[in-house]
Order: C-alpha cells, then structure tokens, then sequence
C-alpha cells in the first residue's frame, strides 16, 4: 500500500529519515512531501510516533491535471460502509480555486463509488474521513487521511512559551545535534519544553500522540482487524534541560508530564553562568541553546560554560532570529548555517562541533 506523509517546509529529508527508522523502508521525497509503500499495522506505527509530519494519508494516486484523477480502481469498500467525507485542498490559492477542485473530485468519487454500488455521503462538518487533495506546484496528490487532524500540533503543549514552536519544529532542532539515544543531550533556555520533551520522545520510542485519540482510520473498513502496536520504549533515557525561570521550568515539567516523559528529563532552575557548577566537565555529546533577543547578549557566557560541558567532538547547536550573527568560538568549527521557516518566522540555526 502507499502512504504519502505532508511535511513543513524544510522537513522533508528527516521526515524521509524518520520513515526509514520507524517502517525500515526508504521514501521518496517530494517538496513538501514523503512517499512511502508501507502494511497498514506499520503504517499506524508511523502514525503514532512520527514526530516530522503534518499529516499522512493512504494514496490515491498523483495527477498533473485533475481532469485525469479516476478513482474507479479503487476498492471503495476498503474505506466506506455507509461514511461521509469531506475533500480538503491545500497549496492552491484562492478559495474559489480550491472550492472547484474539491468539487471536481468529490464528483469524480461519487461517480467510482456509484458503480460499486456503495453509499458516500458529503459532510463538511463532521465528516468519517477527509479526502486530502496536495498540489505541490507539479501535481496533485490524492489520499484518505489517516488521522483527520494535523499532526505536527502537540497534546501536551498546555502550558506554552510565546517564543516556543510546534512539535515538529522542535524535533527537528533536536534532530539537527546530530542526538541519539544512548547520548547526553542538554537543553539551555528550555522556555515550555517542546525540544526537549520532542528528544525524549524519539529516544524514548514512546507514542508523540495517545492511542485513545479518535483518529479517523478507526472508521476505515481496511483497518478493522489492524491494531497499533507500540514500539518498544526505552525508559532508561536521560536529558538535561535548565532556564533561569521558576515559571519555565515548572511549565516545562507539567507539559513534559502530560507527554509521559517527564521521568526522562531533568529539569532544573539554573542560571547560565553557573551551568559548570550543575554538571560534570566534558558530560555532553550535544548541547542545544535557543536563543531569543532579550539572551543574545548572553552569547559569550554561552561560549565559557559550552567548553567546559561540551565533550571532545561534541555538538553545539544555536537557534534564534534570523538576523542575529554569531561568531564561532576558537575550541569550535563551524558545520553548518542553516535557515528554517515556519509561518512568519525565520530561524537561523548555527551546528559547531568541538575540535
């Protein structure tokens, strides 16, 4: 069967690395878009710990001009017993643009349906399933969405930092260290938690999303016999993250139990500039610090108290605004200046590695 996973810019290679991680199989990478043949019990594997994408859908095929879409091969009663749908379009501008182009295809459905003597019904508000049409600028790509939600939104992002980013984002910053389990991470500025919390979850194999979450492929004739196994946790993990606010570190620990990992990292109130007197000399592999405006000043320390934790080889990873300039510390080499967008905001990411 082949899945298509929707991605954020910029996500597009660890989205493809998660999927070889989790299903062991190789994707094809698209902009802004995985695909991927995968069962449908590993698929909900994905579906559940994937932490890279936005949503993922069982595909119906790929159309440089929708006027060509047929949905006549596909084996409908795999997917309604007597169900509403919805087409959602996304990536074409204008409403009225991707108003047409959901008709067309829900006219298209019903008319493949009707042949397999089948019943669909149109729901816009509460529909069984959302029939996701993608245009990625080349063509469109057609599916049944296995959640019905956007998955890069997180459960436990109760307690939130106005400087702090979606779940995808954060487990792409921890991801760019270079962190795997078995390492030593520490995060500096925690703010609510999320990059954090993200690592762990990947360390951790836990689920990112709870198996009591009423995702629409419960409603998918295909999946009536399929149950989602978790992956196997590994709860001996340990992160380390600090911020020099009472108010961070205590939103930061709620938000973390919520996630299930609040076992798994160690949160602590510590000031920046006595980090070494918290942690043991050359203790981490990676270090992660975002910083925000009010903390660029704060650059220098960062550098003195990185030294002394940093282990031989380690990583360093900084994230703040784009137009912030950093220089690289002499103990340091520069691996890479990257940009990431999302929404509005633009982040500079700077990756050194200690010599």
């Amino acid at each position: 069967m082949k899945f298509v996973a929707f991605v954020n810019p910029g996500m597009e290679e660890l989205c493809k690395q998660e999927i070889k991680e989790i299903l062991a199989v190789s994707g094809k990478i698209y902009p802004q878009l995985v695909e991927f043949d995968a069962s449908a019990e590993p698929a909900l594997q994905l579906l559940y710990h994937g932490q890279s994408m936005r949503r993922i859908i069982i595909s119906l095929g790929k159309y440089k001009d929708l006027d060509d879409s047929d949905f006549n091969s596909v084996e409908w009663k795999n997917f309604i017993s007597n169900s509403s749908f919805k087409v959602e379009v996304e990536n074409v501008k204008g409403i009225e643009n991707r108003l047409s182009l959901a008709k067309k295809v829900a006219g298209k459905v019903f008319a493949a349906v009707e042949k397999q003597k089948l019943s669909l019904a149109i729901d816009l508000k509460k529909p069984d399933f959302l029939l996701m049409v993608y245009f990625n600028g080349e063509e469109y790509f057609l599916g049944i969405d296995l959640a019905g939600i956007e998955l890069h939104s997180r459960a436990y992002r109760v307690f939130t930092h106005s400087a702090s980013c979606k779940g995808d984002l954060g487990y792409y910053f921890a991801r760019k260290t270079g962190y795997k389990p078995g390492k030593n991470l520490l995060i500096g500025f925690v703010k609510d938690g999320v990059i954090a919390i993200e690592a762990a979850l990947f360390a951790g194999r836990m689920p990112v999303h709870s198996a009591r979450n009423n995702f629409s492929y419960q409603k998918l004739p295909l999946f009536n016999s399929v149950k989602y196994q978790p992956l196997t946790p590994d709860n001996t993990i340990s992160i380390a993250a600090v911020d020099d606010s009472t108010q961070n570190i205590n939103a930061a620990r709620k938000n973390a139990q919520i996630a299930g990992v609040r076992k798994c990292i160690n949160l602590q109130k510590v000031l920046l500039d006595e980090l070494s007197g918290a942690f043991h000399e050359h203790e981490f592999d990676q270090i992660l610090f975002q910083v925000t405006t009010k903390d660029e000043d704060k650059l220098n320390e960062i550098y003195h108290q990185v030294k002394y934790l940093l282990k031989p080889k380690g990583t360093l990873l900084l994230v703040s605004r784009e137009s912030w300039e950093v220089s690289t510390p002499s103990y340091c080499k520069l691996v890479s200046e990257d940009r990431i967008e999302r929404g509005e905001n633009t982040y500079k990411i700077w990756l050194m590695q200690g010599k």
